[in-house]
């Protein structure tokens, strides 16, 4: 079930990207500046400095734990991204540089909730649409043990890792919205990996 959700999400966001590239001309597309050579043609394109050199704080609303033991409810999400991290990179490499992400998932009806902080990438793909895949870890309060408990995710570790992909758009230059697919698990390094997968849309506004 989670997979024929996940699946049907991406396609849904595939379409829309389709449907976008249909309406644009070659010289709408994002890239970066030729100056290193064809490689550099195909390259996202920066993010504005502004944005990538500000915090942004998010809210969200997630479907909670879809298509698992413990799904049904509604996750809030609080989310804050630091600048990015400083460097020397030639401009149009800068989306190497990850910008520091923490944030917590709270389940309002009393299920799993979690806090997470990693680091997370802006991908540039249209003016003003971008993907922004992550990565950290996670710290939750469900089930830690291998132990089935009714109506519980058997999550197995009390630390896991957390990763996941948004789709964004740039509303104005400080307001974002995106739609998301934010995952926690262990990696199978605990005795037992059945993980959680939440899907939802955040808002985010840079200062």
């Amino acid at each position: 079930m989670t997979y024929r959700v996940g699946c049907t999400i991406a396609a849904m966001v595939c379409g829309g990207m389709v449907l976008g590239l249909g309406s644009l001309h070659a010289g709408d597309l994002v890239t970066s500046p030729s100056s290193d050579g064809p490689l550099a043609t195909f390259l996202p394109a920066p993010t504005p400095t502004a944005e990538a050199d500000s915090f942004e704080a998010r809210l969200g609303a997630f479907a909670h734990a879809v298509g698992s033991t413990e799904a049904g409810g509604v996750d809030a999400n609080v989310e804050l991204l630091l600048p990015r991290l400083p460097n020397n990179l030639p401009e149009q490499y800068k989306f190497f540089v990850p910008r520091p992400q923490f944030g917590a998932m709270i389940n309002t009806g009393g299920k799993t909730s979690y806090g997470y902080a990693g680091v997370v990438w802006t991908l540039n793909i249209l003016p003003q649409f971008f993907l922004e895949p992550m990565f950290g870890g996670a710290v939750h309060d469900g089930n830690a043990t291998a132990t089935p408990v009714p109506d519980e995710n058997t999550l197995g570790c009390r630390v896991l890792f957390h990763t996941g992909l948004s789709g964004g758009y740039r509303l104005t230059e400080r307001w974002t919205a995106l739609v998301t697919w934010d995952h926690i698990s262990n990696g199978h390094l605990c005795a037992h990996n059945a993980g959680m997968n939440d899907y939802g849309v955040k808002i985010g506004y840079s200062f």
